[in-house]
């Protein structure tokens, strides 16, 4: 019976640890080895792109225009011919010997002078802007988007839609591109150049008792906003490098061409007339017509001087 019982304990020892044995031997169980995940494509068939980025705008019309300090206002006495300077109405007293300069004949003058800036679009030689490009591409190579811009010009906003189309050619991690886009324009200004004549008044008449004699004439370069919506072409080329399979950054510049009907500045004429009065005490002894007249700018539109480059900076996410 001994016996009979060590041998049921030594068949219980073998079959429990000769497993465990075999398994840890050099012919033991093999371990599953699980397949690494496949590698993305970095540029794809039927991907959509955004592109976010601040660009450099710099303006094909540099430069201004010298447009001088002077008083555009040319007098006449009684419709004579207009070659004297120009002359304020006055009403003399000759009883007090006072003479004022009556606030209704003698307001508050603006005139422009001419345009400075030979850019009409941002007013200025250069600038910063940003804005957003949206693109579906059908396939690695090819394309189709829109694309928005924001130009800060001069004291003023300027913003362009346009519908794009690119080609690309991947290669590696990078893809050099070109693309073409139509669209529209608005905003804007341009620079002008204007005479300014700031009157004091008090009780009815010019404070002639003022220092300056109630009278400032001065001179200020004052952006004119456009007010009408103009074409614009794009052309560019770029370069997209891709950090992962989502996410890339992107450089490129491109130059824009801004076309319309062309309206250009018209001059007409401020006309202000008045009379030079001698009087005494209620009594009127002579009274003159007094015409002075002033060539006025007034401003024109269209897309003449407002074609620009622009060197782009951002970052792609694409899915």
């Amino acid at each position: 019976m001994k016996k009979l019982t060590l041998t049921f304990c030594a068949i219980f020892v073998v079959l429990t640890v000769a497993p465990a044995i075999y398994a840890d031997g050099p012919e033991g169980k093999k371990e599953v080895m699980q397949p690494a995940p496949p590698v993305c494509e970095l540029y794809r068939a039927h991907e959509w792109d955004l592109d976010i980025w601040g660009g450099f705008m710099f303006s094909g019309n540099s430069g201004k225009f010298d447009v001088p300090d002077v008083d555009p206002f040319s007098s006449s006495i009684n419709n004579g011919p207009f070659f004297k300077p120009d002359i304020d109405p006055t009403v003399t007293d000759i009883a007090t010997g006072i003479t004022t300069e009556p606030q209704s004949q003698n307001p508050n003058e603006r005139i422009n002078l001419g345009r400075v800036s030979k850019d009409q679009l941002i007013g200025r030689d250069n600038t910063f802007g940003g804005g957003v490009d949206l693109k579906y591409f059908w396939s690695k190579f090819f394309g189709a988007g829109i694309e928005g811009i924001g130009i800060a010009s001069k004291t003023n906003f300027a913003g362009a839609e346009l519908a794009t189309l690119t080609l690309r050619y991947p290669w590696g991690r990078f893809a050099p591109y070109g693309w073409g886009g139509i669209g529209a324009v608005e905003g804007g200004a341009a620079l002008y150049h204007f005479f300014n004549e700031r009157h004091e008044y008090v009780g009815g008449v010019v404070n002639t008792a003022a220092v300056n004699g109630g009278e400032r004439e001065f001179w200020t370069d004052d952006p004119v906003s456009n007010h009408h919506t103009r074409g614009i072409g794009q052309l560019g080329i770029g370069l997209e490098y891709r950090v992962t399979c989502h996410v890339g950054l992107m450089a490129d510049f491109s130059w824009n061409f801004v076309f319309g009907p062309d309206h250009p500045d018209r001059i007409h004429d401020i006309v202000e007339i008045g009379n030079i009065v001698t009087e005494r005490g209620t009594t009127v002894l002579r009274s003159d017509i007094l015409t002075n007249v002033a060539p006025d700018l007034h401003p024109g539109h269209g897309g003449s001087d407002q074609d620009f480059g622009m060197a782009r900076f951002g970052f792609t996410f694409s899915y």
